[in-house]
């Protein structure tokens, strides 16, 4: 193992153990269910925007916009971009109603704006869909764990997902709340650093730069190089569609997913819910141009042909204890990612199908049980998957249509006011079974005839007709579910 990797080692190991050491910490808070699942609805603002922030500061936002930048320039500004417009207009829109109703998971809230059935088929699609991206979020950590330790992915992929198993076991959303301000410290300290000092003193190496450092002398030098600063330097550099897909994107993802509505649940009240994802939405800005910079400056400097490794190539390339600092802000962004994803899994095992679907009478220390059991069972299920990494984990971001579909059922049932159980059951359904249809090909490739849009914005396609027709032909009233929801009982008492 050579010095850099050795470095790399000690600095992972010091900030493991300081994690190890939050989640013991956080485990001291814990005095029942709602404390495990919701930090007992006691998160601050900091907690929350911080919490929400660094999960979309994982392995897409790091080395996935890193890689497009190396071959489409600094256009990838606009996936940070389209990511906070998501993230404001859950605040806006959606983040106090989650809040306001006193819930713990995004089934339970489609079972109070509907009815039984649908809560029974999005709890289902949820968990089968979280456990699959908690299998692929410990993949990417295994294998930054294995370009900076130099171990097999294999063995890095089992520690990841042990590791973030054990810290997330000890205390639910606390442990994560805790480590997500550790994380923010790290990345808003490892990445700038890294790049301030790739601008200032490695720039002005660079052949044909001039001695000038910054944007100026990485201009310079991209010319003599023979690539066009005018278009890597462009945020028009990638297509207007690409741009809107980054968008629709961006909208579909945040405000439906389980990952993310946590922290609402978790808020103090309705206004922290509302005012921190405002914070996180800047929090997660200038990820993109430290990110995509610092891969001009590896193509450039001809550290790699490879776009995947331009950023950890950088890393390992500037003095060790920076790069080491900046690697370990990466590890910490999908790390991020990697523990909501895995407890988002975990909290809808335990409310949604162990609790209500099996024993809703259950006492609150049965559930606590059952949470912990949850937490765990998924992390042995990432642990599995780590170890075999199957074929079929190419295919399984199409479970992103779970949160389009969601999204499409949340948002009708808040602001549709004939939004109907069947409406929002049947959109389930149809929209997973077309999505499934287009996604794989069956029985031909149906792409060419939709304009090959993303699986996501395709199931929208499909599953807004659906919604609105069964909706104006039915008409809601109480006896249309077989248990009316909480909600509507509510409102017709007050």
């Amino acid at each position: 193992m050579g010095d850099i990797q050795t470095i790399h080692l000690a600095v992972i190991g010091a900030v493991l153990a300081v994690i190890f050491l939050f989640g013991f910490l956080a485990s001291r808070r814990i005095k029942g269910c709602e404390d495990m699942l919701v930090c007992g609805r006691t998160l601050g603002i900091f907690f929350v925007a911080c919490s929400l922030a660094a999960e979309y500061m994982g392995g897409l936002g790091t080395i996935g916009v890193s890689e497009r930048a190396f071959t489409e320039g600094m256009g990838v500004i606009w996936y940070h971009i389209a990511a906070s417009t998501g993230i404001l207009l859950f605040g806006l829109l959606f983040a106090h109603y989650y809040r306001k109703y006193g819930i713990q998971t995004i089934p339970e809230y489609l079972y109070y704006l509907f009815d039984i059935k649908t809560w029974k088929a999005n709890a289902l699609l949820n968990f089968v869909a979280y456990t699959f991206f908690t299998v692929i979020e410990v993949v990417a950590l295994g294998s930054i764990l294995a370009g900076l330790t130099g171990f097999p992915i294999n063995i890095c992929s089992v520690a990841a997902a042990i590791f973030i198993t054990l810290y997330v076991l000890a205390a639910g959303m606390w442990s994560i709340a805790y480590v997500s301000m550790f994380y923010m410290a790290l990345i808003y300290l490892g990445l700038p650093l890294a790049f301030f000092y790739v601008m200032k003193f490695g720039v002005p190496e660079l052949i044909g730069s001039g001695g000038a450092a910054g944007f100026t002398g990485l201009a310079r030098a991209m010319a003599e190089s023979g690539f066009d600063p005018d278009f890597f330097f462009s945020p028009f550099s990638i297509s207007p569609m690409v741009v809107i897909g980054f968008f629709i994107g961006g909208i579909l993802a945040v405000p439906a997913a389980q990952a993310t509505v946590n922290y609402a649940f978790g808020a103090r009240n309705w206004k922290i819910a509302r005012l921190a994802p405002i914070l996180a939405a800047f929090l997660i800005l200038p990820l993109s141009i430290w990110t995509g910079t610092m891969s001009l400056y590896a193509k450039t400097a001809g550290l790699t042909a490879e776009p995947k490794l331009a950023l950890i190539t950088v890393l390992t390339e500037i003095p060790p204890w920076i790069g080491a600092v900046g690697a370990l802000a990466i590890f910490a962004a999908i790390l991020s990612t990697a523990d909501s994803i895995l407890f988002a899994a975990g909290s809808v095992l335990a409310k949604d199908l162990l609790q209500r679907w099996m024993n809703p009478h259950a006492d609150d220390r049965t559930v606590l049980r059952w949470t912990r059991f949850s937490i765990l069972a998924v992390g042995l299920i990432a642990t599995v998957g780590a170890m075999t990494v199957p074929e079929l984990l190419k295919q399984a971001y199409f479970v992103y249509t779970l949160r389009a579909v969601t999204l499409v059922c949340v948002f009708f049932g808040i602001y549709f006011r004939r939004a109907h159980p069947d409406a929002a059951f049947w959109s389930i359904i149809v929209g997973l079974i077309a999505a499934t249809l287009y996604q794989f090909n069956i029985p031909i490739d149906y792409k060419p005839y939709f304009w090959n849009v993303h699986v996501s914005i395709f199931t929208v396609m499909i599953t807004v007709p659906v919604f609105f027709v069964i909706s104006l032909i039915r008409k809601w009233t109480p006896d249309t579910a077989g248990e009316p929801p909480p909600l509507y009982a509510k409102e017709k008492s007050t």
